[in-house]
């Protein structure tokens, strides 16, 4: 398994290095916090892609392929993401380990992403307007062509619908209607705030010398430094008073029915989470599953059907694929696979199955590049320090007795479908 280990950088910086050789490439990758904020999701979610279009030593996109050219091929990469009621600004470069090469480029790699991330391209106090109007036309784009997933598209909707007065409904991509107000010089103070501000994890992945790289990050991550925000932990539990019931029409041929449950388990109860989350493999984990066994394959009620829990949120979705006659019937028995699950009808090979596939899953973040720095990130950002190993003795000891325990007090909250 790969070794890890923290370094407090000071100002809310913090680095974690994950040392391994079973890889030829070196990962390093920049987190930067936000709170969800309906007011600057549209920025935030503009920021990556306007960033990495250029930096003041590397103004033009051609000379940062360049750049990434000669670093062998490396690869830069940022995104803007929602973790809970966090919205997740990333930035990573992944590049080829020096001692394939015969030389020292992951010093350059580190110096490039600090180029990046620290000195984007500025003209008359704001980001370029050439690079904005850009971003904003694939951004809009973007925004648009959500629709045409309609199963990503559902279960939007739902989110939307059920919690419609919390900070977890806010799009991470953004809103439309607030692109066109965006200016140059807002957007760029408002970044430079952002780096100010935030909370930024560093995580560099590889086989790599730890003080030298520590050294390294130290150079070259001079972030300027204010008075750092405190992001409030997303709510977790919440009571449901009416089950809503949403349905929209669309041109389609196949509906889709999404079905949202509040969990009300605190993750950061070991014990009653993970519970929650073997609970919820041998709900609708897969093809080993209850949802799956009996919904799609014994009552042929759909073409797909499985469940998801957001951690963060606490919040477990049914997702199915169905026809329109057949709505009343598959949400009827969904329920009483849920309520099977309360009651503690599980089967030994039920409970087996769900173990072995979530310890393959778990097993396998260490498969590729960027699988324990994605890990490590979340455990930083859910104030956690559960290894991949403790993970995994924790899904192994649940018993059915805990299953019932961590679901009993799941509720319906919100049934959303889209039919023809």
């Amino acid at each position: 398994m790969s070794d890890l280990k923290r370094v407090d950088l000071g100002n809310n910086i913090n680095l974690t290095l994950i040392k391994t050789s079973k890889f030829k490439t070196n990962l390093v990758s920049v987190y930067i916090q936000r709170e969800l904020d309906r007011e600057d999701v549209t920025k935030n979610a503009l920021l990556p892609s306007v960033i990495t279009s250029g930096s003041n030593k590397y103004p033009t996109l051609r000379e940062i392929s360049h750049k990434l050219d000669s670093l062998y091929g490396a690869s830069l990469l940022s995104n803007a993401g929602k973790r809970s009621e966090k919205q997740i600004l990333e930035f990573k470069i992944l590049g080829i380990n020096d001692k394939f090469i015969d030389e020292d480029i992951f010093k350059d790699m580190i110096e490039f992403l600090n180029e990046i991330i620290n000195n984007p391209f500025i003209e008359d106090e704001g980001f370029k307007e050439e690079y904005l109007n850009l971003e904003k036309q694939n951004l809009r784009d973007k925004i648009k062509a959500a629709i045409n997933d309609k199963k990503s598209y559902a279960q939007s909707k739902c989110v939307e619908a059920m919690c419609k007065d919390e900070r977890y409904s806010i799009d991470e991509n953004g809103y439309e209607d607030d692109i066109d107000s965006i200016t140059a010089v807002d957007l760029y103070n408002h970044y430079k705030n952002i780096l100010k501000t935030s909370p930024i994890d560093i995580v560099v992945e590889g086989n790599f010398d730890e003080d030298f790289v520590v050294e390294s990050i130290k150079q070259n991550f001079k972030f300027e430094r204010g008075e750092i925000i405190e992001i409030p932990r997303g709510e977790f539990s919440k009571k449901v008073d009416e089950v809503k019931i949403v349905e929209e029409k669309m041109d389609i041929t196949q509906g889709k029915l999404v079905m949202g449950y509040r969990a009300n388990v605190d993750y950061m109860d070991n014990d009653k989470y993970y519970s929650l989350v073997v609970g919820n493999s041998v709900f609708g984990g897969g093809a080993h599953s209850k949802l799956f066994n009996n919904v799609r394959e014994k009552e042929s009620l759909c073409y797909y059907v499985y469940s998801s829990v957001e951690k963060y949120k606490s919040i477990m979705f049914v997702s199915s694929g169905i026809e329109a006659q057949n709505y009343e019937k598959a949400v009827k028995i969904i329920k009483e696979q849920l309520e099977d699950l309360k009651n503690g009808k599980i089967t030994d090979q039920e409970i087996s199955n769900s173990k072995s596939a979530l310890i393959n899953s778990a097993k396998s973040v260490t498969d590729n590049i960027g699988g324990m720095s994605e890990f490590s990130f979340a455990q930083s950002f859910a104030k956690t320090n559960s290894t991949v190993e403790d993970l995994i003795k924790s899904i192994e000891k649940v018993t059915v007795d805990d299953i019932v325990n961590a679901v009993k007090d799941i509720e319906l909250d919100t049934v959303y479908f889209l039919r023809n």
